[in-house]
């Protein structure tokens, strides 16, 4: 049943290497098994192998439920899955951001807008986060469809 509705979904589904790299590493520093962490998150089985293999991202309550399973930060363990975190301050927000950006160098224009969220209530600073997660995910959706048409005019010439 979980599989036939995960192959309706395949287009829409969310991977993220990176996610599947941390639930694996969280499960095996506690000790778990796949079968062990699925009870506790009261999630099905084979969901912990989709994330850890395949980096499958299931729904934001199914996170938060791994990441208490795992005993993990739940907003740390948001933000590695792609969810905008609950309860981090911007100032943190900026932190970790300024974290990742010895492995992925942001725009001058980024770092400019995101020190504008200082000035943003906290509701608008989660809508920000919302409509920037919904962004990168449709640029990461059109991303093999453009080197689809790129190959495509090259190979016409």
């Amino acid at each position: 049943m979980l599989g036939n509705a995960l192959k309706r979904r395949s287009s829409k589904i969310m991977r993220n290497q990176a996610w599947a790299n941390y639930v694996r590493d969280r499960r095996k520093a506690r000790q778990l098994t796949r079968r062990k962490l699925a009870e506790l998150a009261n999630i099905d089985p084979s969901y912990v192998t989709l994330i850890e293999r395949d980096g499958y991202v299931p729904r934001k309550d199914k996170v938060l439920e791994i990441a208490r399973a795992i005993q993990a930060d739940v907003d740390h363990t948001l933000l590695v899955a792609g969810y905008a975190p609950e309860r981090i301050p911007v100032r943190d927000l900026l932190e970790r951001i300024e974290n990742f950006k010895a492995d992925k160098c942001l725009e001058k224009e980024l770092r400019t807008a995101i020190r504008e969220l200082f000035n943003l209530t906290a509701g608008e600073q989660r809508k920000v986060a919302e409509m920037l997660n919904a962004y990168v995910k449709t640029i990461r959706d059109q991303k093999p469809k453009v080197r689809r048409a790129k190959r495509a005019v090259g190979s016409q010439a």
